[in-house]
């Protein structure tokens, strides 16, 4: 009976240890930040940090992306502003992202994303549901023109 409860006592404080170590990822992962009721996180700089705020997307309900595509390559955006109005129109995020990837945490409702790159603008709207197993993942996607052709963006 002791060395049950001995291997009891163990087991309980060897889970808990564990539960106190953070994923390994957090350590790239930008800060949290926060704008009214919006909680969010910007980054992807590099490697290691982008890999951190793909991981951190599942805790959070709205994933944006921002890419240039030119032929068969791919080219991650940064600095693009971002405006997130709610149902009613009334602005509850504007500001600009800090590397290709932008997760944040918005309560249930209809959103429209505003975005901008070159010359383009684009709106897209997201729902944000009240099951936090739920996301919304919107690829912001330009094609870099030829010389001499326009460009052509999907949202």
């Amino acid at each position: 009976m002791r060395n049950a409860l001995i291997g009891a006592v163990a087991a309980s404080a060897a889970m808990a240890a564990s539960a106190a170590i953070p994923p390994a990822y957090l350590k790239d992962l930008p800060p949290e930040q926060h704008q009214g009721a919006v909680d969010y996180i910007t980054g992807g700089k590099n490697a290691a940090e982008a890999d951190s705020v793909k991981r951190a997307a599942q805790d959070f309900p709205l994933e944006l992306v921002f890419v240039e595509k030119d032929g068969p390559h791919r080219r991650q955006i940064y600095d693009n502003p971002v405006v997130i109005r709610d149902a009613a129109g009334n602005v509850v995020f504007a500001g600009r992202t800090d590397g290709p990837y932008f997760i944040a945490r918005l309560p249930a409702g209809q959103y429209t994303v505003t975005t901008h790159w070159d010359s383009w603008s684009f709106t897209r709207p997201v729902t944000i549901d009240a099951n936090p197993n739920d996301r919304e993942r919107v690829v912001f996607e330009w094609d870099k023109p030829a010389a001499g052709a326009g460009s052509v963006a999907s949202g």
